[in-house]
């Protein structure tokens, strides 16, 4: 294999292994009658309880407008409640309902259960990828850094 083939082996292994996450995700969040973006904001609002809505967009590397959209159809399922801070009447905090924390437990126990199967890794061959993953990554920041 000469150098451009494993550059591109390397591409293609980690595209097919996001491409595979995602589709568990997705098959995760249909279950549960949500988008698979809609199952990131409620893993997100879970860890940042009280978020703004600039954070929040931040995290999903969306804009504003993407990502107010998605909160609006997460409020109106009553998944979500948005007010204004006292501090600054423009900004908004983005808070689960019961009934979000309900479902991001029930979808996230569903997606562990999916992916159940990754436990077969032996915690030898686990550190061996996180070895490899930290040089992939420390390999391209440098290049994003550089350009």
């Amino acid at each position: 294999m000469n150098e451009q083939q494993r550059v591109v082996h390397i591409f293609q292994t980690y595209r097919e292994i996001n491409q595979a996450f995602f589709q568990v995700m997705s098959k995760a969040a249909r279950q549960h009658g949500i988008t698979p973006l809609q199952l990131i904001v409620l893993r997100l609002l879970n860890e940042y309880p009280s978020c703004s809505l600039t954070r929040l967009a931040e995290n999903l590397n969306l804009g504003n407008s993407t990502t107010s959209g998605i909160i609006d159809r997460m409020v109106r399922a009553e998944l979500v409640t948005r007010e204004r801070t006292e501090t600054d009447r423009r900004a908004m905090t983005l808070t689960l309902t019961e009934k979000g924390k309900r479902l991001w437990h029930d979808s996230d126990a569903t997606r562990m259960r999916m992916l159940s199967g990754l436990l077969e890794i032996s915690p030898e061959d686990l550190l061996e990828l996180e070895r490899i993953q930290l040089q992939v990554l420390r390999i391209l920041r440098k290049v994003r850094e550089d350009v």
